[in-house]
């Protein structure tokens, strides 16, 4: 995961703020798989459904109803579904917005989420500079405002040939991009003015764990004034459901805020300290040509990680072997399957660092999904190994002695 999240709204009924679209550091979410564009996959969380149903219910029973009346339920429902759709197509280019800046900043985006809360853009790291964070997030507030001028453009069109019908359905989702726009652009982290004010704070001061600090406590205190109007609605009648909604959107950006901030204090602690002084030296590794039901019962059985690095006769790395792998491999062949051919199946011979590398490099390659430890190496040998824990526990201990 390299850090939090970035965003954009999913109306509770027509025309709210709604909840945040998000970047997030690489996280291993998944879902219904519908494309890629750029080189990034496209998910639908199962949550997306839900939402996507209660919007298009919304639209259809009773914004509509209102403001083009006289006509059936069927034609209600289709400029809903219509409208939720294009709704949601907007929150996908919200995102790509983010995520083309953040590309072009060198910076990989590997997936975009659609779920009950917006949209989730999950990046590799987090930007190395003020410059960097502005820009990415700025790309999706101003992909919203160009839609909210298109679809405004196309209401009035439709609108001067008496077309009212979808001339509604663009209008709606005129403001309510422009909805949010505006409530990603609220000043607190993770949301986009969040970033915006940070980046203008960090590039003031150079102090990003402070300036992380003062936008991530806006975004925690905009959090609970969320939730208790979530919790205020829910208790007054008619109990309307998107008041729920409140309180989900609230409870994802206080902890967005919190992580926030806790990864900066991690990029600070890190700073400066190199692989090998967080590792842990003299690891237990595992010959190439020792059969595989040997390392488990040798290795495994009698240790305690998920992965081990797999060596020459001359001391040399050549992979990790993981408790993963292990499990793509019958156990009756185990006696006559050695560690080399597992490891040259499953290519894990990336699943290494240098001692010299930032520790910072580290926390990034474990960030990815499949990546708990890696081996370290000093001259192709290996001298230790470094766990997503190693990193965590030196990052509060150094915290806690500050």
């Amino acid at each position: 995961m390299g850090t939090v999240r970035r965003g954009g709204p999913c109306p509770g009924s027509p025309g709210s703020p709604g909840s945040p679209a998000a970047v997030s550091p690489l996280r291993t979410r998944r879902g219904v798989f519908i494309g890629r564009v750029r080189g990034i996959e496209l998910f639908l969380d199962p949550s997306w459904f839900l939402i996507a149903a209660l919007v298009t219910f919304t639209l259809a029973s009773d914004f509509f109803p209102s403001v083009v009346p006289d006509h059936t339920t069927r034609y209600y429902y289709a400029l809903g579904l219509c409208g939720s759709l294009l709704f949601f197509l907007s929150i996908l280019l919200h995102e790509l917005g983010h995520s083309v800046v953040s590309q072009r900043c060198g910076i990989p985006v590997p997936r975009i989420t659609l779920m009950f809360i917006g949209g989730l853009a999950e990046i590799s790291r987090e930007p190395d500079d003020a410059r960097s964070e502005l820009k990415i997030a700025l790309g999706g507030p101003a992909v919203s405002l160009v839609l909210v001028g298109i679809f405004y453009g196309l209401a009035e069109l439709l609108d001067r040939f008496d077309i009212a019908g979808p001339a509604q359905v663009f209008l709606w989702l005129s403001v309510t991009n422009l909805a949010l726009a505006g409530f990603n652009m609220i000043p607190g982290y993770p949301l986009d003015g969040g970033r915006v004010l940070r980046a203008i704070l960090w590039a003031r001061s150079g102090r990003l764990r402070r300036a992380t600090y003062i936008t991530s406590r806006i975004g925690i205190g905009f959090a609970w004034v969320l939730i208790a109007l979530g919790v205020s609605l829910l208790l007054m009648p008619p109990h309307p459901w998107n008041a729920l909604v409140f309180v989900l959107i609230g409870t994802f950006l206080k902890t967005a805020a919190q992580q926030g901030y806790d990864l900066a204090i991690q990029r600070e602690v890190l700073d400066g300290i190199q692989v090998g002084d967080v590792m842990t030296r003299a690891p237990v590794t595992i010959p190439d040509h020792l059969p595989l039901s040997r390392a488990v019962d040798e290795v495994f059985l009698l240790n305690h990680l998920v992965a081990f690095p797999v060596c020459t006769s001359e001391g040399h790395f050549c992979g990790m072997l993981r408790l993963a792998a292990l499990k793509s491999i019958p156990r009756e062949r185990w006696p006559y399957t050695s560690v080399a051919e597992v490891i040259a199946i499953g290519d894990s011979s990336s699943l290494r660092i240098e001692m010299r590398r930032p520790a910072a490099a580290a926390m990034r390659e474990l960030s990815a999904p499949g990546r708990s430890i890696l081996a370290v190496l000093d001259d192709e040998r290996v001298v230790g190994v470094v766990t997503r824990r190693d990193l965590q526990q030196f990052v509060e201990i150094r915290n806690a002695l500050e």
